[in-house]
């Protein structure tokens, strides 16, 4: 249905569409558990929320895992469920289109690709595709909200982590001036990776505050909070806290 209904947006612009969506995105992040349950795991053991021990350390945050390049991690050394941090930057664009609704809802379809490239675990590295759909409504002239699902296709260095997503997003936008707003957002993702170890379900929570320079350019700065549930160790569970920086155009 979700495919189908993109596919319907650009098959049929004329009928469908009163705008195009056109953008592009450059985000550095820092995340202080990246690298997760590690299926090449040999040693070192960690407590799961269920409060077994068992020879791997907890999932990462739905990015890439180490499957044995020259920059993978080992594990810890104590009983921690804790990962190492990392740095990595994105690139992202999305084009689609959108419709008016009434007077103030618009209904939008679009496609997008990005590719993520860490420091230091380069295993981790991604790209995804994929499409999506939503509605965004203006509640008043400085409060909107913003509703979306979408499907998208992960591919990795370390192709155990390989997965198809469904994801469900909403966020809340507060226009404090007419160049600076806030804005608060969570998700709802289903992640089915080749490797079992590797689905999971994940909850995320964040704001970000941002600054429009031009029209068309703008940057924000923002934070994160991730709960992810894996299909296998039963019980695993990792949190993550995300920062990031990013410039739009």
């Amino acid at each position: 249905m979700l495919i189908g209904l993109t596919l319907w947006f650009f098959a049929f612009p004329g009928n469908v569409l009163a705008g195009l969506i056109l953008d592009a995105e450059l985000r550095f992040t820092y995340e202080d558990n990246v690298v997760g349950l590690l299926s090449d795991q040999q040693k070192g053991g960690v407590s799961t929320s269920a409060g077994t021990t068992g020879g791997m350390s907890m999932p990462a945050p739905g990015m890439g895992g180490m499957g044995g390049g020259k920059n993978s991690y080992t594990g810890p050394s104590s009983g921690s469920s804790q990962s190492p941090g990392d740095f990595s930057a994105t690139l992202f664009a999305e084009a689609g289109g959108y419709r008016d609704v009434g007077r103030d809802a618009e209904v939008f379809a679009k496609g997008f690709v990005s590719h993520t490239a860490y420091e230091t675990y380069t295993d981790l590295n991604s790209t995804i595709g994929g499409v999506s759909t939503g509605i965004s409504v203006m509640l008043s002239d400085l409060l909107s909200t913003r509703m979306s699902v979408l499907g998208k296709v992960k591919r990795f260095d370390d192709s155990q982590r390989n997965s198809n997503a469904y994801a469900g997003n909403f966020s809340l936008k507060e226009k404090l001036t007419p160049s600076f707003w806030l804005r608060e957002f969570g998700q709802y993702e289903k992640n089915s990776a080749d490797q079992s170890v590797f689905s999971y379900t994940g909850s995320t929570v964040g704001i970000s505050a941002g600054y429009a320079f031009t029209k068309r350019t703008l940057a924000s700065l923002g934070y994160s909070y991730l709960v992810q549930k894996y299909d296998e160790p039963a019980g695993a569970e990792m949190k993550t806290h995300t920062i990031f920086l990013s410039a739009d155009w």
